[in-house]
Formats: structure tokens, C-alpha cells, sequence
């Protein structure tokens, strides 16, 4: 049976639990908006896909104690040159879908991946807008985003229009790309067969052979004030 790890409940680049377990898995998908000189070491002895989230709002209100673009771009770089861009994701997840999130994304897009010779793949995805984010936007003195928990269908189009190349995670309506799939099993070289469906939520599109490897129930040290935990 293939078994792929992953590192949805946690931040890769924080929590570094996933190394000890890096053996019960075949392959793995790491997820960080921490990248550091640790992690991309360790991230380059297994066999593993990276995905680098980078929003664009490191060390800003949204996301305060996550390092700002110009730390992230510079490690984003150092994790190209070290893994190979063939294993390596940009992630820009969540977009906030304002005019000046959608504008911070587009920077990000173009900034890493664009000028940089659309060398890895990109994943997109927008914020859900908990009743508890709208607490903390309020929090901080922001305006809360008057949509229910998904934007408006007709305004992520329009927005997924700037990204050409991006696959969209877990988005309700669009055509989804999972985080686990078969483009990433022949990356990572794995033979086997693994079904889409499984424990998810019915937006997510990915392979059923994926499995937790952190265990954190609480948001993380970044602070994100749009995270899903409470």
C-alpha cells in the first residue's frame, strides 16, 4: 500500500516530528511557511515535495510572526538550488481576496515564479472565512470580509484568471488539483496504485493514500489570523 505524509495539521518548518517518521512513508508533502536553513536540509535527505507557502503578508497584520517576502524569497531560492525545482511547490494559500490581497498575490506570483523562470509549479487557494476570522479581523482593527466562509463563486474565477498557471487546492465550483496526486507520485517515483476519495472533505481532490504526520490542534506560532484552528 502507498503511503504518502503530510504536514496539514502543523507547519514542516516549525514542527519538525515529521523527520522521525519520514521512514513509514514512501513519500511525503511538506508544507511551511517557515523555510529555514534545518528544514531545507532535512527536507533534501528524504523523498519529498515542497511546498513553500508564501502569501506575500509575512510578518504583517494577516500573518505577524511569519518571516517577511524578502527572508522567504531568498530561502525559496536556496530550496530551489537544494531540492531541485521539480520538488518544489509555491504556494500562495490563502489569497485574500481584496483588492490588495489579490494585488500582494500577484506580486508573489510574479516575483517567484515568473521572473524566475516558472521553474517549480504553483498552488493556489483563497481564505475561508470562519466566524471566528471575522472575530479576529475585527481584533485588529480590519475590516471583516462580508462573505460566508467561501468568496463568492464568480469572484474567484476572476481572480484564478490572474494565476494561468496555478493548480487550485480544495476551492468548491473549480477544477481542483489535490495536494497528493498522480503528478506527484511519479515525482517522487512511486509505484503503486492509490485512489482519489477517502476521510477528506469533498472539495479536496486528493489521492486517498495521504496520511498526517504532526499533531498540533491550535494554531502555530506564525499567528496567521485567518488559520482554521480556534
Amino acid at each position: 500500500m502507498v503511503r504518502i505524509g503530510v504536514t496539514e495539521m502543523g507547519d514542516a518548518g516549525l514542527d519538525f516530528a515529521w523527520m522521525n517518521k519520514a521512514t513509514s512513508f514512501d513519500g511525503m508533502i511538506l508544507i511551511t511557511k517557515h523555510l529555514n536553513h534545518l528544514f531545507i536540509e532535512q527536507a533534501d535527505k528524504v523523498n519529498a515535495i515542497v511546498h513553500a507557502t508564501i502569501t506575500g503578508h509575512g510578518s504583517t497584520v494577516y500573518e505577524p510572526n511569519v518571516p517577511p517576502l524578502l527572508i522567504s524569497k531568498q530561502f525559496f531560492k536556496k530550496l530551489i538550488d537544494k531540492v531541485g525545482p521539480e520538488k518544489v511547490v509555491l504556494r500562495i494559500d490563502p489569497i485574500i481576496p481584496t483588492d490588495s490581497g489579490v494585488a500582494k498575490a500577484i506580486f508573489v506570483y510574479q516575483e517567484l515564479y515568473e521572473k524566475m523562470g516558472k521553474k517549480t509549479r504553483v498552488r493556489i487557494s483563497f481564505m475561508d472565512n470562519y466566524s471566528f476570522v471575522k472575530q479576529r479581523f475585527v481584533k485588529v482593527g480590519l475590516k471583516p470580509l462580508d462573505y460566508f466562509f467561501h468568496a463568492p463563486i464568480d469572484l474567484r474565477e476572476k481572480i484564478v484568471s490572474y494565476f494561468p498557471d496555478a493548480e487550485i487546492c480544495g476551492e468548491p465550483g473549480m477544477k481542483c488539483v489535490g495536494c497528493v496526486s498522480e503528478k506527484d507520485l511519479q515525482i517522487l517515483n512511486i509505484k503503486g496504485e492509490c485512489k482519489i476519495g477517502g476521510w477528506q472533505r469533498e472539495e479536496c481532490k486528493c489521492l486517498a493514500c495521504k496520511f498526517e504526520m504532526l499533531n498540533n490542534k491550535r494554531p502555530c506560532k506564525g499567528g496567521c489570523i485567518y488559520c482554521y484552528w480556534k
